[in-house]
């Protein structure tokens, strides 16, 4: 039986349900490493608190330190968020240790691990289609580089993630008011903006191999197209899941990604907008689309590395996030989205996570706190 450590250096709540997604597929041991406020110790599933700093230097000498000493007790170890994900991959170098903690297998890739650059180098370096686009530094001549570009563009803060960091710019003329007001422009990304559906994807690999997916149509945001989302419809694909395939064996992903493409329908092309590897918070909602990435984890314990379509394959399923659709709803005084959360519209009420009244209890406190600012 797998015995699982989970690793986080941030406050995110996106982290509080995973230990119940390795619960539920049997794993035998869930430790949590992270500091007293984690989202992490916000469940009944995980067995051992191994207590951290959230201060880097001890968090990262702590994890390298626990991993080295129970190498072979831990079967996998996952870094949940993008600030731990940085951290680790700028510190280790060893590779024995690098594939033990980090979701890659191949250390030649790590320039993807928490980089928008980084992606983008790595799509041309593998063929993979993403929007046209230029590193941008200070010492640049703005001019020169967006000759290389179709505008509207996006400028991309490498360092980034939920939206934050990201610039739209309509025309030529609007770049330098932009540029001005990017706090790090230290390998900025100047991407071409695709106008197209958006596609939310979340996987798990294994040694490069797609174990299982979901994809989806992006319904509702938080606050614009560029932060994270509150509704969703999803659904499988042939199409995404011969372009994560290749992404997976390209790269060599081992392990969680939260994944963001773009239909261009006119173009007929899937372009390749984030890949972040690491969990998200839907995840845990897997488990109602007939595709849960707790069977997943079962088959990669049983050696089974092999991608099960499911037998669901043409349903559509709406899902929606208990807390974050009802900041969005009472934000944006959407009526109509409050009244299907009361009237359980197309089942809602399922999504609302009573299964762990730990975790509960938390997310109700944070949601009204987060209603009385509005």
């Amino acid at each position: 039986m797998y015995n699982v450590l989970l690793a986080s250096l941030t406050g995110f709540d996106s982290t509080a349900e995973i230990p119940f997604i390795f619960k539920k597929a049997g794993c035998k041991t869930v430790d949590v490493y992270c500091n007293s406020d984690s989202w992490l110790l916000s469940n009944k599933f995980y067995d051992n608190w191994i207590e951290t700093s959230v201060e880097h230097e001890p968090f990262k000498a702590g994890l390298i330190k626990l991993v080295e000493e129970k190498f072979d007790h831990y079967d996998w170890v996952v870094v949940l968020d993008d600030a731990s994900v940085k951290l680790m991959n700028e510190s280790i170098t060893d590779e024995r240790l690098f594939k033990k903690i980090l979701p890659l297998t191949k250390i030649e890739n790590r320039e993807i691990l928490s980089s928008k650059l980084g992606l983008s180098n790595i799509c041309k370096k593998y063929d993979i289609v993403t929007p046209g686009y230029v590193n941008y530094s200070e010492a640049d001549d703005a001019e020169a580089a967006i000759k290389e570009l179709n505008f509207p563009i996006l400028l991309k803060e490498d360092y980034s993630f939920s939206g934050m960091g990201i610039q739209y710019c309509e025309t030529e003329a609007e770049l330098p008011a932009c540029l001005e007001k990017v706090r790090v422009k230290n390998n900025l990304v100047l991407q071409e903006f695709i106008k197209g559906e958006d596609i939310g994807v979340e996987a798990l690999f294994k040694d490069g191999e797609l174990i299982t997916y979901n994809c989806a149509e992006v319904l509702t945001y938080m606050y614009n197209k560029f932060s994270f989302t509150t509704r969703r419809l999803y659904y499988q694909s042939d199409e995404i899941a011969g372009l994560l395939k290749k992404l997976g064996k390209s790269v060599g992903l081992n392990g969680f990604a939260s994944i963001q493409y773009v239909y261009h329908p006119g173009r007929n092309k899937y372009y390749l907008i984030e890949v972040d590897a690491r969990v998200n918070g839907w995840m845990p909602y897997s488990r109602f689309t007939g595709h849960s990435f707790s069977d997943g984890i079962k088959r990669i314990m049983a050696g089974d590395f092999s991608h099960a379509p499911g037998s669901n394959k043409n349903e559509k399923v709406e899902i929606a996030i208990f807390d974050r659709d009802l900041r969005r709803c009472a934000k944006h005084k959407d009526f109509k989205g409050l009244f299907a959360w009361v009237f359980n519209y197309k089942g809602y009420w399922r999504f609302i996570p009573l299964y762990d009244i730990k975790f509960f209890k938390r997310i109700v406190t944070k949601l009204l706190k987060d209603l009385f600012k509005l």
